[in-house]
C-alpha cells in the first residue's frame, strides 16, 4: 500500500485535504467518489511518483501515438480478439520502441490480474482520467470496444482541431519572425553603411532617423545578449511544452487577445459539450462527468466555475440550473441543454451544440487566417518603409545642410 496526499472538493463546495493509503491513484479517486468528494490533486506522499528531470525529458509516446494505439486496439477487439491477445499483437506490430515498451508494460500488468482501467491509471500522463473512467464504465457494461472507438474518435477530432488552430496561426507567426529577421538584418548590415555619412550631423537630423541609428548601435553592441535571450526563451518554451504546461499558458494568452478571445470561447464550449455527450452516452453519471470535464478545462477561471457547477449539482440542483448560476456557458447553450435535460435527451442536445460550435470554430479560424495575414503583412511593409524613410530623411537633411 502507498500513502497518497490529496486535495478535493467536498460535497458542500469546500476544499478538503488529507492523506490516504491505497494501492493506486484510481483507488484514491474511487474512495473519494464514495465520499462525494471531487479530487483536485493526488500525489504520492512518499515521492516515488515524482518524476526526475531525466524522466521528464525522456521521449514518451505522443498524443497521436496513444490515439493510434486506441484505434488499433478497438479494431482488434472488434475482430473478436481478446484484450490480452490484442496487446500482444500490438507489441509485435509496432516499430517505435518507446511505444512497444508501453504496450508491453500494459500487457504485463493486465496479465497480473488487474483490470484494464486500473492498468491505464498507472500511466496518468498518457491516459488521462477521462480515458480511464470511460474504460472503467465500459468494462462493467461489457462495451469496451465501443468505448475505445468513441475515445479514439474524440481524440482524432481534438487533434484535427489543434492542427487547424496551429495552421491558422502558423502564417502570422512566420510573418512576425520574418519581420524580426528583416529588422535585425537592416540594423546589423544596412544602417552601419550610412553612419559615416551622418558623422558630425547627428544633432541636426530628425529624431526618427536618429532613433534608428541609435537602435542600430545598441543592437550591434548587444547582439550576443539578444541571442542569449532568444535562446533562453526558446529553451523555456521547450521545457514548458515538455512539462505539459504549454496548453493552459497558450490559451490564457489567446483569451485576452481581441482577435482570438471569441475562438477560445467557442473552443471551451465545444470541449464541454462534446465531452459531456461522450460521457453520458457511455453511461457515466453527471457528477463524475463534470469532475472529468473539470480535469480537461485548461483555464483557471473556467475550472473555478466547473467546481461551482459540481458543488451545485451535488447539492441537488439540476445541471442547467447550475450552469446558469455559474455563467460557465453562453445563455443560449444553457437553454438548449435545458430542453434536452427536460426531455431526457441531454447527450443528444450536447452533441448538437458541439457540432454547431465546431462549425463556428472552423469559420472563426478561417477568418483569423484571412485577417491576421494581411494585417501582419501591412505591419512588415510599414516597418521596412519606416526604416527606409528614416535613412533617406537623414541623408536628405545632410545634403540640404551641405548645399
Amino acid at each position: 500500500m502507498t500513502v497518497f496526499s490529496y486535495q478535493a472538493l467536498g460535497a458542500s463546495g469546500k476544499m478538503i485535504a488529507g492523506t490516504m493509503e491505497a494501492s493506486t491513484r484510481a483507488d484514491v479517486i474511487e474512495q473519494l467518489d464514495r465520499a462525494n468528494a471531487t479530487p483536485i490533486t493526488i500525489e504520492e506522499a512518499t515521492g516515488q511518483e515524482n518524476r526526475s528531470w531525466r524522466d521528464r525529458l525522456t521521449i514518451e509516446p505522443a498524443g497521436e501515438d496513444i490515439t493510434g494505439f486506441t484505434v488499433d486496439l478497438a479494431m482488434l477487439l472488434k475482430g473478436g480478439v481478446t484484450l490480452n491477445e490484442a496487446l500482444l499483437i500490438l507489441t509485435q506490430m509496432e516499430t517505435r520502441r518507446w511505444l512497444v515498451k508501453l504496450i508491453e508494460r500494459l500487457h504485463v500488468e493486465l496479465s497480473g490480474g488487474k483490470s484494464f482501467s486500473k492498468v491505464l491509471a498507472q500511466h496518468p500522463r498518457l491516459f488521462p482520467p477521462l480515458y480511464v473512467k470511460m474504460i472503467e464504465v465500459a468494462e462493467v457494461s461489457g462495451r469496451l470496444e465501443q468505448a475505445l472507438t468513441s475515445i479514439a474518435a474524440e481524440r482524432q477530432r481534438s487533434e484535427r482541431l489543434r492542427k487547424r488552430l496551429i495552421a491558422a496561426l502558423a502564417y502570422p507567426a512566420f510573418l512576425t519572425v520574418a519581420a524580426l529577421g528583416v529588422l535585425a538584418f537592416v540594423l546589423l548590415y544596412i544602417i552601419p553603411q550610412f553612419e559615416g555619412a551622418i558623422a558630425g550631423f547627428r544633432d541636426r537630423i530628425s529624431p526618427s532617423a536618429l532613433f534608428v541609428f541609435r537602435l542600430s548601435e545598441w543592437f550591434r553592441g548587444n547582439v550576443d545578449v539578444v541571442l542569449i535571450a532568444m535562446a533562453a526563451l526558446l529553451l523555456g518554451f521547450m521545457l514548458i511544452k515538455r512539462l505539459g504546461q504549454r496548453r493552459s499558458l497558450f490559451l490564457e494568452i489567446l483569451a485576452f487577445l481581441p482577435l482570438t478571445s471569441r475562438i477560445v470561447t467557442y473552443h471551451l464550449t465545444l470541449t464541454f459539450c462534446r465531452t459531456l455527450e461522450i460521457l453520458l452516452e457511455n453511461g457515466v453519471d453527471i457528477s463524475t462527468a463534470l469532475r472529468l470535464i473539470r480535469g480537461i478545462h485548461p483555464l483557471p477561471s473556467t475550472v473555478a466555475k466547473v467546481d461551482g457547477v459540481i458543488a451545485d449539482v451535488r447539492s441537488g440542483k439540476r445541471l442547467t440550473q447550475a450552469l446558469a448560476t455559474q455563467n460557465l456557458l453562453p445563455s443560449h447553450v444553457v437553454q438548449m441543454l435545458r430542453v434536452g435535460e427536460e426531455s431526457g435527451h441531454l447527450s443528444d442536445s450536447a452533441g448538437r451544440i458541439a457540432g454547431f460550435y465546431e462549425t463556428k470554430l472552423d469559420a472563426s479560424l478561417a477568418r483569423l487566417t484571412a485577417v491576421a495575414g494581411p494585417l501582419l503583412m501591412m505591419g512588415v511593409s510599414m516597418l521596412i518603409g519606416w526604416l527606409i524613410l528614416s535613412i533617406m530623411s537623414a541623408l536628405m537633411s545632410i545634403n540640404d545642410l551641405l548645399v
